[in-house]
C-alpha cells in the first residue's frame, strides 16, 4: 500500500482522505507519511474525520479532544490538517457543541481546518452561525446524485466553503466499464436481442450507488447517460470517468467543488490526471443536460434519503 501511496504523491496527488472509523487507515497513512517525510518527498496532506457514536454517548469537549489526539497519534502528527465532523442524527442534541469543541482545538493548534461531512444545508448553517469556521463539507455529488445543487452549493460558494465530493464516478458506474454497447445474447448462435451484461453489485458501496441509479431514473436512463458521456469523452480523447469528474468540478464557480477519487491501486493514476487537461464546453454540457432533464432524483438536500428524509 505504501508503494501505491508513494506513486500517487510522485504524480502530484498529495492529499489523502480518511476517517477515524475506517479501520486501520489512519495508522497506514501515518506510517506512510513518516516514511515519505524521511525520503524528503513533496509535502502531503492527510484529511481525517471525527465520527462520534452519538447513539451511545454524547460528545463532551474532553471526549472530542481525546478523539483528535488519538487521530494525531495514529497519523504521527502534532496537528491534524483537516478534521471533518459527521453527525448521524440531527434529533440527537450536541452537534453544535461538538463543532465548537473542534473550533477550540483549532485555536489551540491541534487542528488546522475544521470541516463537516454529509451535512445538509441547515445543519451546516447552524454550525457556521454558531461561530465554527467551516472550511469544507464532504458530500456525495455526481451526475447521478445532484442534491448539492438544491441549496448546498449556493450556500457554500459565496462563503468560501469548499465541497469535497465522493461518489463522483458512482463507484465505477460512471466509467468506460459500463459504457459499452449491448451484446447479442440468447437465441440460435447468440443472435437474440442485444443485452447489457448484468451489473455485479459485489460491494456495499456499489449497492449504495446502484440505489442512487434507481432514484436517478433507473437502468435505462443511466445507460442513456453513459452513451452521451461516451460521445463527449470521444470528442475530448478522455474517459467517461474523466467527463463525470469534470462535470462535477465545473459546477458553481468552478473553484468550489473538489472530487475525491478512490485509491485502490495505480491503474487509474494517469487517467485521473487527464481530468485536469480539458474542460467541458457548452455543447458538452447541453448534451448532458438533455439527459439530466429526464431524471427523477434523488431529491432533497445532501444525505437526505440516507437519513430517512
Amino acid at each position: 500500500m505504501h508503494d501505491k501511496l508513494e506513486a500517487h504523491a510522485a504524480a502530484g496527488f498529495t492529499t489523502y482522505d480518511t476517517a477515524d472509523i475506517y479501520g486501520p487507515s489512519e495508522e497506514i497513512l501515518g506510517q506512510f507519511q513518516a516514511a515519505h517525510a524521511a525520503r524528503d518527498g513533496p509535502p502531503v496532506q492527510i484529511f481525517t474525520k471525527y465520527v462520534p457514536n452519538i447513539y451511545q454517548q454524547r460528545p463532551t469537549p474532553s471526549s472530542v479532544e481525546a478523539a483528535v489526539r488519538r487521530s494525531c497519534a495514529k497519523l504521527q502528527v502534532p496537528c491534524l490538517d483537516l478534521v471533518q465532523m459527521h453527525w448521524w442524527e440531527y434529533q440527537i442534541p450536541g452537534m453544535v457543541d461538538a463543532g465548537l469543541a473542534l473550533a477550540d482545538l483549532q485555536a489551540k493548534g491541534l487542528i488546522r481546518f475544521v470541516g463537516t461531512t454529509n451535512m445538509d444545508t441547515a445543519a451546516l448553517a447552524a454550525l457556521v452561525d454558531a461561530g465554527v469556521d467551516v472550511a469544507v463539507n464532504q458530500v456525495q455529488f455526481s451526475l447521478l446524485d445532484r442534491r448539492p445543487l438544491n441549496g448546498m452549493l449556493q450556500y457554500c460558494g459565496p462563503r468560501g466553503i469548499k465541497l469535497f465530493t465522493y461518489g463522483s464516478v458512482g463507484g465505477g458506474l460512471l466509467s468506460d466499464k459500463y459504457a459499452g454497447p449491448p451484446k447479442a445474447t440468447g437465441g440460435l448462435f447468440g443472435m437474440g436481442a442485444p443485452k447489457h451484461a448484468p451489473v455485479d453489485l459485489n460491494t456495499s458501496s456499489l449497492k449504495m450507488y446502484w440505489n442512487v441509479v434507481r432514484k436517478f431514473g433507473g437502468q435505462e436512463l443511466w445507460r442513456e447517460l453513459l452513451g452521451v458521456l461516451s460521445q463527449v469523452a470521444a470528442r475530448h480523447g478522455v474517459s467517461v470517468a474523466n467527463v463525470a469528474l469534470r462535470w462535477v468540478m465545473q459546477q458553481g464557480d468552478g473553484n468550489t467543488v473538489h472530487p475525491i477519487v478512490g485509491l485502490r491501486g495505480t491503474a487509474h493514476l494517469a487517467d485521473n490526471a487527464r481530468v485536469l487537461s480539458f474542460s467541458l464546453d457548452q455543447a458538452d454540457l447541453a448534451a448532458i443536460d438533455a439527459v439530466l432533464a429526464k431524471s427523477t432524483g434523488p431529491t432533497g438536500d445532501c444525505y437526505s434519503f440516507e437519513r430517512g428524509n
